[in-house]
């Protein structure tokens, strides 16, 4: 059975920093501001576009995004720290990349 990491990056300023969806409901931490640290988003202009208008309307959470997150690739992902961009035909494939940047010791926002 393969867990699933969460990875939680502790700025200078104390702020946590984590990936969308991964925050632990409570940490004994107190309180922290969260940031953007990349995006995932379909590849295709038409799909881009749909996707983006229906998370303004419908936000990150709930079952339309849920439901956004089903659709076939290609996927782009995006580091915003440094621009490091890759496109994949699977969401996961964005995901597993994505956490691979993030955890390798020598990333640094």
């Amino acid at each position: 059975m393969k867990t699933k990491d969460t990875v939680i990056n502790i700025t200078k300023e104390g702020n946590l920093e984590f990936i969308e969806g991964q925050m632990p409901l409570a940490l004994p931490l107190g309180d922290g501001t969260s940031r953007r640290v990349s995006t995932i988003r379909p590849e295709r202009f038409a799909k881009r576009t749909a996707f983006l208008f229906l998370r303004r309307l419908a936000g990150e959470r709930g079952r339309i995004a849920a439901w956004t997150r089903t659709w076939a690739g290609p996927w782009r992902c995006v580091i915003l720290a440094t621009g490091q961009t890759e496109v994949f035909d699977q969401r996961q494939a964005a995901i597993d990349w994505e956490l691979e940047i993030l955890t390798d010791p020598k990333f640094d926002l």
